[in-house]
């Protein structure tokens, strides 16, 4: 089975309106696998051939070649996309589905930062701790303030695992020129929540081994208090570690899209996703270097001004600790929020499209595209 058959699970009959995923049925004679992609619509009957020993199989159906329109129904050329193509796709994929590819990332942020938020104010009044009143005895942090941290430490997790998935469908339908609601979305993401799940997870045994095997030979020159050693070491783990980090982040980046648009699992997808990057790793790599420090700089903009705003929040706020602490958290946080979008849905949309482009130059994806699309137009 080639990657062609195996692509298959990704495709839905037309038609598929925003308020469903599934596809009606009698869209075609036999069930198709549903999901958020179209292909081509396949006609009712197909035409029988010839009844001879050379032509026993039924003729193929003609199918109408797609216009112009059709090759740009969305906010992306249905073509294979260059370098700057990647670069700045992403921002009119979050313009183009904001509900979506913004919308998703800030809901899924701003619960974990309100957790986080409640979780530091607990930990701010702790007795235990004597911020707020320098004379209090108790030797214990608070089993709440304890169970609140740890669950807004998960919920941060879960807003990386999810923020990136939920991004997929919108990006996908966009590029067909369909909009769709947050919640269409995501109930293209619920099904595969056990396997994003698992590729988190699998990601993060994957970098732990990695930099705990890059940092062995520091540790080693740090215990015997040998500088060679700790300057090697360091080398060492530099040079382990990034390709490391570098190699986790592209094949994970673009198998949670195809976790979620092809429904697969978490290992089918990895495999997926190295068979995809043949012939185009180190050029999608490159991408995801620039890309990453791209959006790393816009995000250090926000923090910067939202530090600054935290700043003179302190400078201005009365001499009243309570609420001095809360104008600071509030700043500092809507700061973080801000960023913390950005980097999700602008991350989240790019490795959708590397989705996109390495299956259009492996296996002519744009046609099949494009022919939804002018189905859809007809």
């Amino acid at each position: 089975m080639d990657d062609r058959d195996e692509a298959a699970g990704w495709a839905a009959p037309t038609p598929v309106t925003p308020d469903t995923w599934a596809p009606p049925a009698s869209s075609s004679p036999t069930p198709a696998p549903a999901g958020p992609w179209p292909a081509p619509p396949v006609p009712p009957q197909a035409v029988p051939g010839p009844q001879t020993p050379y032509a026993a199989a039924p003729v193929a159906p003609v199918t109408a070649a797609p216009t112009a329109a059709s090759w740009q129904p969305g906010f992306m050329p249905l073509r294979p996309l260059g370098f700057g193509d990647l670069l700045g796709l992403p921002f009119r994929a979050m313009r183009y589905n904001r509900g979506v590819v913004v919308g998703g990332p800030l809901l899924l942020t701003l619960a974990a930062t309100v957790l986080m938020t409640a979780a530091m104010w607990l930990l701010f009044t702790d007795p235990s701790l004597a911020l707020m009143d320098p004379t209090s005895q108790a030797d214990a942090i608070s089993g709440t303030t304890v169970a609140v941290f740890i669950v807004a430490v998960v919920a941060a997790l879960l807003a990386d695992v999810f923020s990136s998935a939920v991004v997929a469908p919108g990006v996908a339908r966009g590029a067909l020129g369909e909009r769709i609601r947050l919640a269409d979305a995501w109930r293209a993401v619920r099904p595969r929540i056990g396997s994003l799940l698992l590729l988190y997870l699998l990601a993060t045994l994957t970098l732990v081994v990695g930099m705990g095997l890059a940092l062995v030979p520091l540790l080693i020159g740090v215990a015997n208090e040998d500088v060679s050693g700790i300057v090697l070491g360091a080398v060492f783990a530099a040079v382990v570690a990034i390709p490391v980090g570098g190699l986790v982040t592209l094949i994970g980046g673009i198998a949670r899209p195809v976790i979620v648009l092809e429904r697969r699992g978490a290992i089918d997808a990895i495999r997926r996703t190295t068979r995809l990057l043949k012939g185009r790793f180190w050029w999608s790599v490159l991408v995801v270097i620039v890309a990453t420090v791209l959006i790393g700089l816009v995000s250090s903009v926000v923090n910067q001004v939202g530090g600054f705003g935290a700043t003179a929040v302190a400078v201005v706020a009365p001499d009243n600790l309570v609420v001095l602490g809360i104008a600071f958290a509030l700043v500092l946080a809507l700061s973080l929020v801000i960023s913390y979008v950005l980097t999700y849905s602008y991350l989240g949309s790019l490795f959708a499209l590397l989705l996109i482009d390495l299956r259009i130059r492996h296996e002519g994806f744009d046609l099949t595209l494009a022919e939804a699309a002018e189905a859809r137009r007809a």
